[in-house]
């Protein structure tokens, strides 16, 4: 028997509308189905995931939304140590791999394990002091016994401005040693996965996700190095606040908190990455075909 935990989107009634056939299928077949209920919106940090506990037990967890739904599913499926698959309703869908009308052949393909399970690398990001909470909704973070709180970002971590027409400044190191001071709109580290986010928007390069590597990049910098940094999987960045205004702490597009001035926060790669359960039915240069230059593919 398989568990299966599914993660819907809570305003598209076409995600739910599937995520009831699977349930039907999965325990039609003997399987048992779990459905993850998103906790309530507008409890701060954006609308959160579910915690690790939601997923004990699971052989495999499903997100049926956009790429932000994938990405809430992310840290509670990595602590887990669960594999993840995302069915796309969104828009862009770079994070996803199967078409909702797709989804239940895939899933009998899923499983009967005729799935390859590939590996993403992960930030580890903490912050050990100056930060205040956007809101009690966040669950994704694992205190540490320092008392320091840590998160997992699958596309980037970015410290940003938080007054608008006003840069924030930034100085970052790496290994311990000073690197670029920035006066900037803000700095985002990013794995190989989002090189291709906020990253690329920024002006970074695109790396494919079989390297393990990060990618420091400054975004909309005034008189200072506009170029990103890849940086070894062993190498640690650190990015502080400035004295003269406060910043905020955005992980896989959600809203964390505010960083006050000489807060830092500290990026390396996660020991574990995670597990993605993909069919292999679209490769790295069809993806980015596909969905950075759609409707080119002649």
């Amino acid at each position: 028997m398989t568990t299966v935990a599914l993660l819907v989107h809570p305003t598209r009634p076409e995600a739910a509308a599937l995520a009831t056939q699977a349930v039907r299928w999965l325990e039609a077949q003997g399987h048992e189905a779990r459905l993850l209920s998103p906790p309530p919106r507008g409890s701060g940090g954006g609308e959160p995931g579910p915690a690790a506990a939601d997923l004990a037990g699971a052989d495999l967890a499903v997100s049926l939304g956009g790429d932000g739904t994938f990405l809430r599913l992310v840290p509670a499926a990595h602590s887990a140590g669960v594999p993840v698959m995302g069915v796309n309703f969104g828009r862009l869908g770079y994070l996803l791999e199967v078409a909702p009308e797709r989804f239940l052949a895939s899933l009998a393909r899923a499983v009967a394990g005729e799935v390859t399970i590939e590996e993403r690398t992960l930030i580890a990001v903490t912050v050990a002091r100056g930060l205040t909470a956007t809101g009690a909704g966040d669950r994704s973070a694992t205190v540490q016994a320092d008392g320091s709180r840590r998160w997992v970002a699958l596309n980037e971590m970015v410290v940003e401005k938080t007054v608008p027409g006003h840069m924030v400044g930034l100085a970052t190191a790496i290994d311990g040693e000073p690197s670029f001071n920035y006066q900037a709109d803000g700095v985002l580290v990013a794995t190989p996965t989002g090189s291709t986010a906020y990253n690329l928007s920024a002006g970074g390069p695109i790396i494919s996700p079989k390297v393990s590597a990060m990618i420091l990049t400054p975004v909309a910098p005034h008189l200072s190095i506009d170029r990103s940094l890849v940086l070894h999987p062993d190498q640690v960045v650190t990015v502080a606040v400035g004295e003269a205004r406060p910043a905020v702490l955005v992980i896989d597009g959600r809203e964390i908190g505010e960083l006050g001035p000489g807060a830092e926060v500290v990026c390396q790669v996660a020991q574990t990455p995670l597990r993605v359960a993909s069919l292999g039915e679209r490769g790295f240069a069809g993806l980015l075909r596909s969905t950075l230059a759609p409707g080119r593919d002649g």
